[in-house]
């Protein structure tokens, strides 16, 4: 007998500023240039949202302080996207959790985070890499001093 193959339904291309699913990539990045990241005053079509924000600072000599046609919450050009890059994986996972829910397939829990270990950081769980702690000064001397 062959191997069961998996239920799970693959999840189109989608887009963080307003959660519209597209087909491809492709038209998705055509959607962001043209409603998320498009000049207000010249229509120039830019890749991301940091380029829009240089881009009409440098040309126009004007602020943006939102993404355009976004999400409330969602409409910071402080986060680097272009297509599905760069998307923060939190709101990957609960994008992908609320359209299986929708699909009627099974969900898997999302494990909790332990932050138990001395530092106020822990490597379990990520592969042992480093993450962002906030540390007051006199925490960042001790663990300086640990490290030496």
């Amino acid at each position: 007998m062959g191997k069961k193959k998996s239920k799970k339904t693959e999840l189109k291309p989608w887009c963080w500023y307003c959660e519209r699913e597209f087909e491809d990539e492709k038209v998705l990045i055509q959607h962001q240039k043209a409603k998320h990241f498009k000049c207000h005053i010249c229509a120039k079509r830019l890749n991301t949202a940091g380029g829009m924000v240089i881009h009409v600072a440098q040309v126009h000599k004007e602020n943006i302080k939102a993404v355009p046609n976004a999400f409330p919450g969602r409409d910071t050009p402080d986060i680097e996207i272009f297509g599905s890059l760069g998307i923060p994986e939190e709101d990957v996972q609960d994008y992908e959790q609320r359209m299986r829910e929708k699909l009627g397939e099974p969900v898997a829990k999302k494990p909790k985070q332990h932050n138990g270990s001395a530092g106020g950081y822990s490597n379990a769980g990520n592969g042992g890499g480093m993450h962002s702690v906030d540390l007051d000064p006199e925490q960042l001397k001790q663990q300086l001093e640990q490290h030496r």
